[in-house]
């Protein structure tokens, strides 16, 4: 039953993970749909806690990667040719 918890877990996490990065990925969305019917029917209740700290951990880490992999826009008031005041 642990290791169904742990699978579970897993898998929901990493379903959150791919629709944050991903917002197309019509598998992801299927098991993020489905996830939690089966682990209801087949691990009780308390599958639906972990089904929410999946969706909270995997979540944060695909922020986490888009905010790494966009850059911030710098802008200068500054022409080329001019110097910058020190």
């Amino acid at each position: 039953m642990l290791l169904g918890f742990i699978g579970l877990f897993l898998v929901y996490a990493v379903a959150h993970y791919l629709i944050t990065v991903d917002r197309r990925d019509l598998f992801a969305t299927i098991l993020v749909i489905v996830l939690p019917f089966v682990g209801l029917y087949y691990l009780g209740w308390m599958s639906l806690l972990y089904c929410l700290a999946a969706a909270y951990l995997g979540t944060k880490a695909g922020l986490k990667k888009l905010q790494r992999s966009t850059r911030t826009v710098r802008t200068s008031f500054y022409k080329d040719d001019e110097e910058q005041p020190k």
